[in-house]
């Protein structure tokens, strides 16, 4: 439990007598403004878990100019390491290889593949859920440009319709050749 969730507590807890009324607002101005005037150990990591605990993620370098939270000066001089290093030595967050990302993205476009069934490049980045990259991110990934060799490369199908639903059509073609040749019948003449 951080300092700021304690806090809030006792003054839930206070709240629910009107005598300790004005006790109240002066906690949730002290709430409001935590941590107080300097930064102890505590006070940076009780800012960091609250941030982490409202957002859902670990702050990044530029959170840490938000209000509430401990300035980058502050954690060079308590720490004696950038705030970068700090953060990844206390609260490290795993950040995925170009190995990781190209197989994670070539497995999501395969699935997305197999469901929709595209017949172009153009369907399937129409069709494909949001969630999903275009084909040309995962192409990118092995420095091809063309949709066609990106599914001859994951051995993927090709459903486009280019010979199936065709009718066959038979055509008549005639061809007149009207040859007006005057050099010809000059030539012709002189002996």
């Amino acid at each position: 439990m951080t300092r700021k969730q304690a806090l809030q507590r006792a003054i839930t807890l206070l709240s629910e007598s009107p005598e300790y009324a004005e006790d109240v607002r002066i906690l949730q101005e002290i709430s409001d403004e935590l941590p107080i005037n300097r930064w102890s150990d505590s006070s940076i990591r009780d800012a960091v878990e609250q941030f982490i605990l409202d957002n859902g993620r670990v702050p990044t370098a530029s959170d840490f100019k938000k209000r509430g939270m401990p300035p980058h000066t502050v954690i060079k001089q308590k720490y004696k390491t950038t705030l970068k290093e700090w953060l990844q030595t206390h609260y490290p967050v795993h950040k995925p290889t170009y190995e990781e990302r190209k197989e994670k993205y070539t497995q999501m476009f395969i699935e997305e593949y197999n469901r929709i069934k595209p017949k172009s490049q153009e369907a399937f980045n129409r069709d494909k859920s949001p969630e999903i990259k275009g084909w040309q991110t995962v192409a990118n990934y092995y420095r091809i440009k063309s949709w066609r060799k990106l599914l001859e490369i994951l051995e993927l199908p090709s459903y486009s319709d280019t010979f199936q639903n065709r009718v066959p059509q038979k055509f008549k073609v005639n061809f007149f050749l009207d040859v007006d040749l005057p050099f010809l019948n000059a030539s012709n003449t002189k002996t």
